[in-house]
């Protein structure tokens, strides 16, 4: 009995060291407290609360009239946190819900949006990383009416908004810039206006292109300067 208990753990042994290797050959959790490599500012950031470092979003609930999170009806509230490996996307942090975007033309405006942080070891699985999520992005967004794509300069060491039109004529956008060993990641949908349609005056207090430009200006900038300085008191 003593031989065969050695014998079964042994071999627990091994499936636990392969599932190890495995786990660092597809970039995942090297170690035991599920934060990934050596690299400290990437070990840092997988432990971030996302909505804490952004604000609770507050910034983009200002700009774009946020009533409520968590459905289009909901009223107050705050945005959820998403931990480092969570379902949606494992690879982030991030901070987002269902909104609720208040009257709209008789109708309760809504959408979802989420922000997402992206850590990586170095630049150049940040750079890599960042690619394949552009392409990705660009092949969801650039299927819906007027699509628009717009660069992202400093403070960002490359970065793209896109956006369209899609179900409904609901607005679909996506954003994604890197800096360095990160990247930022936007998602939002939002019905469109029906007081300019149905009344000729606006029911939101922004137009498409104010918002993205607001993004791009404003929003990022700022946001990096944030993140960035996280970073900072980890180096």
């Amino acid at each position: 009995m003593k031989h065969a208990f050695v014998k079964t753990l042994a071999a627990a042994g091994s499936a636990a060291l392969l599932l190890t290797a495995c786990q660092a050959a597809d970039g995942s959790s090297s170690d035991g407290d599920g934060t990934g490599g050596d690299d400290p500012v990437f070990a840092a950031m997988t432990t971030w609360d996302a909505c804490e470092v952004l604000d609770n979003l507050q910034p983009i609930a200002d700009y774009m009239g946020i009533e409520g999170w968590g459905s289009s009806t909901s009223e107050g509230g705050e945005p959820g946190t998403r931990e480092y490996g969570n379902t949606w996307d494992p690879d982030a942090i991030g901070c987002g819900n269902l909104i609720n975007l208040g009257e709209n033309s008789g109708v309760v405006g809504g959408g979802e949006l989420s922000v997402a942080i992206v850590p990586t070891e170095d630049e150049d699985q940040a750079s890599s990383l960042y690619e394949s999520r552009r392409a990705t992005a660009e092949s969801a967004v650039s299927g819906g009416e007027d699509f628009v794509e717009s660069a992202i300069a400093d403070p960002w060491d490359e970065g793209v908004l896109y956006a369209s039109k899609g179900n409904a004529g609901s607005s679909d956008l996506q954003v994604i810039a890197r800096d360095g060993q990160w990247i930022f990641h936007i998602k939002t949908n939002y019905d469109q206006d029906y007081g300019l349609i149905n009344e000729g005056e606006p029911a939101f207090g922004f137009t498409n292109d104010e918002f993205h430009r607001w993004l791009i200006e404003t929003y990022l900038p700022e946001a990096n300067q944030n993140v960035n300085a996280e970073i900072a008191e980890v180096q």
